[in-house]
This record gives structure tokens, sequence and C-alpha cells, in this order.
């Protein structure tokens, strides 16, 4: 699933929303608003680039996909998230997938080739600490589950084997706590922020996100919304290293029913 892919689906998706102008099911809308639960959906398209140092057996790579190379390097992406509220209580959750290459020649007669697929997810518990007319502050706890898979290829005249292709997976949950912030700027525009950290030596030595973000408000259920996020993981299982740090703009549709 290439970038432009994801990004016309999502486009689309909010042009047909902001055409319709009002919701699919009100009726459905009205019974779940009378039995105090509020839930939210939203889909996005990760532009993301990667960072750090991943390492297999004998070999470490430094890996630097930056924002510039995102269109070239990046073979999919998507990333949605959920949240259920009553009252001060929500549970959130998230997920990202992202699937990833890179190759460099870092000397003469050398090869360096890099391949990655990996899903972060998370789920938590919040606690509606602060509200007023336009601001929301929430405290979190919960975890995070990261899934890597990769595979590096290495060729150079300075090993005793010219060639060597390598790969490894690791999956793994790290606990974190974070704080969530959300501000209505008027009528229809929005922002919101959020911060998780940690890991505490678990799974992950640290483990962190902040996200922050615009919105701006369709119709009574939907809105669009971008916003840019970085995610950092320091892990190390035997000889599998991934010291990395994923961060990019999302755009996405945001749904509440």
């Amino acid at each position: 699933m290439k970038p432009q892919v994801i990004l016309t689906a999502v486009a689309l998706a909010v042009i047909q929303v902001s055409q319709a102008g009002e919701p699919v099911a009100p009726a459905r809308l009205n019974t779940l608003a009378s039995s105090g639960w509020e839930f939210t959906g939203a889909l996005y398209a990760p532009m993301m680039g990667l960072e750090g140092t991943v390492g297999l057996g004998p070999v470490r790579s430094s890996v630097d996909i930056g924002f510039g190379d995102i269109l070239k390097k990046l073979d999919g992406g998507l990333s949605g998230a959920f949240e259920a509220r009553h009252d001060r209580w929500s549970i959130t959750g998230d997920f990202i997938w992202l699937k990833l290459s890179d190759s460099a020649n870092p000397i003469a007669s050398t090869y360096l080739g890099f391949k990655e697929e990996e899903i972060l997810a998370s789920v938590a518990l919040g606690y509606e600490l602060y509200k007023d007319d336009r601001t929301s502050l929430d405290v979190l706890a919960g975890a995070a589950f990261t899934s890597v898979d990769v595979e590096l290829d290495v060729s150079t005249p300075l090993l005793p084997i010219k060639y060597r292709a390598l790969s490894g997976s690791e999956t793994w949950v790290d606990p974190f706590i974070g704080l969530r912030v959300r501000h209505q700027l008027s009528t229809n525009w929005s922002v919101f922020a959020r911060a998780d950290y940690g890991g505490f030596g678990v799974s992950s030595d640290e483990y962190w996100q902040a996200l922050v973000g615009l919105g701006y408000r369709l119709s009574e259920s939907t809105s669009v919304v971008l916003a840019y996020r970085i995610a950092a993981t320091d892990y190390q299982s035997g000889r599998f290293v991934y010291d990395t740090k994923m961060s990019g703009p999302n755009l996405g549709l945001v749904i509440r029913f």
C-alpha cells in the first residue's frame, strides 16, 4: 500500500463526509448519547520516517529515513485510534503500522540494505483531572505493544564472508503513563496534545511518544485533523538492538458516535 493511495483514500473520505453534512444514523447517536457513553474513531495516513540504530547479530546499522525521503522509502503505512468515554473515565487505543525500506553505500564496494515492518499499538485507561467549557486535561496509564520484523543485507569486501543476509523479529510490551490536553479554539477549530513515557526497564529501557495536532469540525460528528507524532523506543534483547525514533505528520478523519 503506497502512501499516495492511503492519502487519496483519506481525502475521498473527508470529501464524502463534508458533502453529507449530517450524521448517517441520528437515531443511533441519540441512543448512545442517552446511555452516557461517547465514542470516537479515527483513521490516519501516517507519513512517518525512521532514524536510529538497528542491530542483528554482529551487524549494527544506522538508519536515517527523513521526511524528505518518505514518499520514496515508505512502502506502506496506516494508523488508527479509538476512545470510549463515560463521565470522567475513558479507554483509549491506537495503532501504527509502517513498512519501510532503504539502501546505502557507506564506503566503496559496500552495500547495506534495510527493510522493516513495525506495528506499534497501545491501550490506556484515562481519568479527567480538569475540564471547563473549552479545555480538558486527562491523566493516562496503559501499555504499548511493539512488534518489529527487520532484514539487513550486507555486502562488503571487509568481511571474511563477502555477503550476509540477516533477519530478526521481536515483540514486547512496555507500561507507560501519560497526559492529554484538548482545547477548543472556536466553534470549528481545536488543538490537542498528548505525551506518554514508559518502558522503565520492564521490556524497553525507554519508551516515549508525543503528539500535537489541529482539528477542524466538518459536521456535528466528523472532523479532519492534522497532527505531528514522534514515537521512540530503546530496546535490546540479546543481540537484537532497536534504538529508534519514528516521526512525521499524520492526516486523518475523526468520527464521533
